[in-house]
């Protein structure tokens, strides 16, 4: 056994000694086709007769001229034919050693001459009586096929945003389930370039294989050039720049914000500390606790007067000449109003309708860009320099298909079995792929086909007129050639590897679409968890609709995805869906469509609420003695007419933004009136309430009367209202369209509001006051009781309550001391989670209940399984064929190492910080790699003029290195943006980048080349979160390219289609602040001068508030209600409301006559407190309930739960915490 183990070994040396050559010269096969001759007889190396062939074969095979009268196992042609063989490695051109040893293989089975000793030729045929090489067998190292596959397992492909690997390693096989086997396999036998089959077979043993020289991709072979190294991106062993970092993490306790944690608990150790001391010694000195009720009402009337004495002389002159100045000016404008009431209400009338008329100029607009993006803003200065210098963005029209009731199977794919997902399922794909040839259908009859409005990347004027299927359309059934029947003709085995096949190389040639392009699975299959989408539960279909800038071009498309949301509907609706699918779809237009629905929608429940709060108002501000005076003393007409005064609030305000050009949203029609209604709605309360408890003034005239009723309410009103419009005044600095246009509008409607309260409305209460003299009824005024009883002295039913039994109880010492410990908790709770709270908002929030769209967002975000496009956009001049300029963009062969592109492309490799998740599009890269292909770059030889590279008459303009690389770019850029790639040029530019450049020609005719963008692609974004912080990053990566490209005047940065709507929460908590801040500054400023410049007053007044914004955030975080827009409007709005419940009573405080703290707070609460509770609270509170009932998220959360906790948490504040804090202060004030 050991001698023929012997003899083995020697005959293989023997044979590797004395080899020759199994195939040597070219025949002709069955075909037709060149390829090489089987030598049955082994034919001896010979030296190559064309000293031009060898020195073109030495360029590639160095390795074989390693002596001095080389000999090879080829002839002349087929050296040449070698040569020419040696361009299908081109694609892996990024990276030479790839390349270099990719060719070191093709060499050694061509040409060498110890071919036979691993060279097998498995199958041959016969042609004109010579035999010719089917297929052969190569042995080669495992060495050598590791090596190889490892320098080629990276070589990026930038059209695609991917690696040349996903498709060259065979179908079904991608870079992430692709090897050194695999990879060799596609070469030899899956190449639709090579001649014939070549199997390889590895081995460990030297002697049977391929002389073969590897090297890894981050090392050159021998004689290289230093600069033909790989780069970074096709060699990430070769990166070196930094990583990108992940933001720092906030300090904090649980869950919550650390700072603020430990502010609140301090807060509130401090403040119960405080009160529990303070408690101890009320306790040990009741004698001297002022705090009883009881003793405050004993307290003799000298005393009383001593004490008003000291606290005139605390007070100081100029809080009564303010006061008294008030006072006085309101006073008169009573006894004048009411002197001429007629005239009055008739001016008001023609004053309101002049200024209304300009509401029939009022721009209404839907557009959601419109609403949240400022036209200053950056995201909308980029937007529009994006539209502008290239194409708006596609219009997507998409449908997301789940599978109901089918069951996961089996499927033997190649060596393997694996699980496929039920999208699989041949019965539900056909059911999928007939509603798509419906859709495809929509508009034909009228000639209004997909085909006259469809994004067509491929289309030029070679390729002829737009048809269907030149069409983007993200299909399966793309696969098959769009043909329905071709699907069905194949067997399970079949159209099932080719869906698996493609998913997992959707770049490969036998993938793409009939429009030219790929299939992209992440958009085709959906609910998948597995990279190779194997495990897919749906599938989804989109349309793709080209965009136009004129609003007039685009029209068609409108109509077209109208007639498609239509027949979708329809679809649904009668059921002619298979019971195999559940459907969710949307159109582009479909958001703007359903904004305007809902606005129109919730018109109904506004206005039930409108009418709970009428029937409320004009109810309550009567007053009932018995039924038979029921008409006598009921305020119907003066209710009606205060809700009156309020619409033509509105109305003025409508006007005048007609007449200067302010434009609105519906939301913003229908929500102001409600705003003003329950802001104003207090004002009309307290002065008719005022006007009735009014004791001793029956000598006095109707107009003395009002004007004493005016004197009294009048500074308080002031108060409020010159605050509620200072509030909002400071809203409209906002630079969000949305805030600012409701800021804007509250602001004229609350002015306009306060104005006719002060005059038409008190030209009512002074006709009203007539009537009630001549015991006429109320809406039957034409009737006048005959005998009327006086006037009870009875106040009405809730100022007994308050005055009686709530007051006295919360006066009480332990209420009171426990009241201050409650509110201090709470608000220190606010406190500690406030920064916790989520930011955002999401869009199903402004989609009706019932509208189709909603269920589209969530099938989005389920079965979505590729993020938006996001372009990395050069803005600026630059010579782009400048080599210094090309270095720091491209990410090939001797670039820079921190080019732009390379920047790119390790960002994408670190998606979970940076949120890309593809290498980029590099225009500059596959330029350059074009221009280098013999088969790419043409031109006709009768005009020079751009030739596709498919026309083989054409004459080739390969890039020759000797020529100038300027004067090249300037003339053949256009072609490579005119050429559609293929099999023999992958590089053709037309498709992906003839959008991604705005180029123009200068007066010598030279390219300029105005602006340009990569492309990338987002990672998944799933929640408002996630897609803000993708647009933060985004920005943050641009301006390190901005500073990589470092070129004056030129920046780059990046734009994505929903950086408009979510560039407002980069800065909302700094817009919340400021807005509020501002807010509280003007609530300080506004009390501090209507008070007669009372520093204390203004100071309680401005922590009531605040407390009261606190806590409307806290509720915010506890009942899920996000920060954004329209929640920042609504907080600056509570700061107005705050004044309401506190600016009253605070008043009442400072104008009573009583003589202690306790006493003055009892005498605010008794007096005024019924009044905010029945004015302020109950009005708004059941005029809010109604909108519990609305159809969309954005009333229930936005409008009725912030609205709700308004409320509720403001006359908290101003009816419990705000009297027990006033009842503290002393002789203070």
């Amino acid at each position: 056994m050991v001698y023929l183990h012997l003899a083995l070994v020697v005959l293989a040396f023997l044979g590797h000694v004395h080899a020759d050559c199994t195939m040597y010269e070219m025949c002709v096969n069955d075909e037709g086709k060149k390829v090489n001759c089987y030598n049955k007889v082994p034919v001896k190396p010979k030296e190559l007769k064309d000293p031009n062939v060898a020195e073109q074969l030495k360029t590639i095979c160095p390795r074989l001229f390693n002596k001095d009268k080389p000999t090879f196992c080829c002839d002349d042609a087929q050296a040449q034919y070698t040569t020419t063989m040696s361009a299908m490695s081109n694609i892996f051109g990024r990276c030479p050693t790839c390349v270099k040893n990719i060719l070191a293989n093709v060499c050694e089975f061509s040409c060498s001459p110890d071919q036979s000793n691993f060279v097998k030729v498995k199958t041959h045929g016969t042609n004109g009586g010579k035999d010719f090489v089917k297929s052969i067998e190569v042995t080669i190292l495992e060495e050598y096929m590791n090596t190889t596959y490892e320098s080629c397992s990276r070589v990026a492909l930038p059209s695609s945003g991917g690696v040349v690997i996903d498709g060259a390693c065979g179908e079904g096989f991608n870079s992430f389930n692709c090897n050194p086997t695999r990879f060799f396999d596609y070469l030899g036998n899956g190449n639709p370039v090579a001649p014939f089959p070549v199997y390889y077979k590895s081995t460990d043993n030297e002697n049977l294989a391929a002389k073969t020289e590897s090297k890894n991709c981050n090392e050159l072979f021998e004689g290289s050039d230093p600069d033909s190294m790989c780069s970074c991106i096709d060699c990430p062993s070769l990166c070196t720049i930094d990583r990108y970092k992940p933001e720092a993490t906030a300090f904090e306790i649980w869950i919550l914000n650390g700072y603020t944690f430990i502010v609140a608990i301090v807060l509130a150790a401090v403040v119960t500390i405080i009160v529990t001391v303070l408690a101890i010694r009320s306790t040990r000195k009741k004698s001297m606790d002022d705090g009883s009720i009881v003793e405050h009402k004993t307290s003799s009337d000298n005393d009383k007067n001593s004490d008003i004495e000291s606290k005139d002389q605390m007070l100081g002159s100029r809080k009564n000449v303010v006061n008294e100045f008030l006072q006085k000016i309101f006073r008169a404008i009573g006894i004048a109003m009411a002197t001429h009431s007629i005239l009055v209400i008739c001016l008001s009338s023609w004053v309101v309708i002049g200024i209304g008329y300009g509401a029939f100029d009022l721009k209404v607009t839907t557009n959601p860009v419109e609403i949240w993006a400022a036209p200053g803003s950056r995201s909308r200065i980029e937007k529009d320099y994006f539209d502008t210098n290239f194409k708006p963005f596609y219009r997507t029209n998409q449908i997301f298909i789940k599978t109901v009731g089918i069951s996961t199977f089996k499927h033997k794919y190649y060596e393997n079995e694996i699980t496929l997902g039920p999208a699989f399922n041949r019965t539900f794909l056909f059911e999928v792929f007939k509603l798509q040839k419906k859709i495809e259908e929509i508009g034909q009859a009228e000639g209004k086909g997909l085909e006259k409005v469809c994004y067509s990347p491929m289309t030029n004027e070679f390729t002829g007129p737009i048809t269907i299927d030149r069409c983007t359309v993200q299909s399966l059934l793309g696969l098959f050639g769009n043909d329905l029947e071709k699907f069905m003709s194949l067997s399970d085995d079949d159209y099932l590897d080719t869906i698996i096949s493609c998913a997992r190389t959707p770049y490969s040639v036998k993938c793409l679409a009939p429009y030219g392009g790929p299939v992209e699975p992440g958009l085709a299959l959906g609910g998948m968890t597995l990279d190779d989408y194997t495990d897919a539960t749906a599938v989804g279909l989109t349309f793709i609709v080209a965009n136009k800038l004129d609003i007039d071009e685009l029209e068609p498309a409108m109509e077209w995805e109208t007639k498609f949301v239509d027949f979708m509907k329809e679809e649904v609706d009668q059921g002619h869906i298979s019971p195999l699918m559940d459907i969710a779809f949307s159109a582009e237009r479909s958001i703007e469509d359903e904004v305007e629905r809902v606005s129109k929608s919730e018109m109904v429940t506004i206005l039930i609420s409108y009418a709970v709060m009428f029937i409320y108002i004009a109810i309550m501000l009567g007053h009932f003695r018995s039924f038979r005076t029921i008409l006598l003393d009921s305020k119907i007409i003066l209710g009606i007419g205060g809700i009156i005064i309020v619409m033509c609030a509105v109305i003025c305000s409508l006007g005048v933004s007609g007449y200067v050009g302010i434009s609105t949203t519906l939301l913003t029609i229908e929500v102001i009136p409600f705003l003003v209604l329950a802001v104003g709605v207090d004002n009309i309360f307290i002065m008719v309430q005022t006007h009735q408890r009014a004791k001793g003034m029956d000598h006095l005239s109707i107009p003395e009367k009002v004007g004493e009723t005016m004197a009294k309410v009048g500074p308080s009103m002031l108060l409020t209202s010159l605050s509620e419009i200072c509030c909002f005044a400071i809203g409209c600095l906002s630079d969000m369209p949305a805030v600012n246009t409701f800021a804007l509008y509250a602001t004229i409607a609350l002015f306009f509001d306060f104005i006719l309260q002060i005059t038409a409305f008190v030209a009512l209460l002074a006709l009203d006051e007539a009537r009630v003299k001549k015991n006429r009824l109320d809406l039957f005024c034409c009737i006048r009781l005959s005998s009327v009883d006086d006037i009870s002295d009875d106040d009405g039913f809730l100022y007994g309550i308050f005055k009686k039994y709530y007051t006295p109880f919360l006066m009480k010492t332990w209420v009171r001391y426990t009241v201050l410990v409650l509110f201090t908790i709470l608000v220190s709770i606010s406190i500690a989670v406030i920064p916790t709270m989520s930011v955002g908002l999401d869009q199903e929030m402004s989609m009706p209940e019932d509208s189709h769209v909603l269920k589209y967002f969530e099938y989005m975000k389920d079965l979505m399984g590729i993020g938006p496009p996001v372009y990395f956009v050069t803005k600026g001049g630059i010579d782009y064929a400048d080599e210094t300029v090309r270095k720091k963009y491209c990410g090939g062969i001797a670039c820079n190492p921190s080019s732009i592109t390379t920047q790119l492309f390790i960002a994408s490799g670190q998606t979970n910080i940076t949120y890309i998740s593809r290498q980029p599009s590099s225009w500059i890269d596959d330029f350059k790699d074009w221009s280098e292909m013999d088969t790419c770059c043409k031109y006709f030889n009768n005009n020079e003029s751009f030739c596709p590279h498919t026309i083989e008459t054409c004459t080739s303009c390969t890039y020759n290195p000797a020529e100038s690389w300027p004067d090249y770019f300037d003339k053949y850029l256009p072609f490579f943006l005119n050429d559609n790639p293929d099999p023999s040029c992958g590089k053709g530019g037309h498709p992906a980048y003839a959008d991604a450049l705005h180029w123009e020609l200068n007066e010598q005719y030279n390219i300029e080349v105005k602006s340009s963008y990569m492309m990338t692609y987002h990672s998944v974004l799933r929640s408002s979160k996630e897609y803000y912080e993708a647009l933060k990053y985004a920005r943050k990566i641009g301006e390190n390219l901005t500073l990589t490209l470092d070129i004056d005047g030129v920046e780059i940065f990046p734009y994505s289609v929903f950086y408009v709507y979510f560039e407002q929460y980069l800065t909302i908590w700094t817009d919340t602040v400021q807005s509020i801040g501002f807010s509280l500054i003007a609530v300080l400023l506004v009390t501090f001068i209507i008070t007669g410049f009372s520093f204390l007053s203004s100071i309680v007044t401005l922590l009531v508030v605040l407390m009261i914004v606190i806590d409307m955030a806290g509720l915010m975080y506890f009942w899920d209600i996000m920060l954004n827009a329209v929640s920042l409007v609504n907080l600056v709005m509570s700061v107005g409301i705050a004044v309401e419940f506190c600016g009253h009573i605070i008043h009442a405080f400072e104008r009573s006559q009583e003589p202690t703290a306790i006493g003055k707070a009892t005498h605010a609460l008794s007096s005024m407190g019924s009044s905010v509770f029945s004015g302020i609270t109950l009005t708004k509170f059941f005029g809010i309930i109604v909108l519990a009932f609305a159809k969309s998220q954005i009333f229930k959360i936005f409008y009725f739960r912030m609205y709700l906790g308004m409320v509720i948490i403001g006359a908290l504040h101003g009816l419990v915490f705000l009297p027990v804090m006033l009842s503290f202060l002393n002789k203070q004030f």
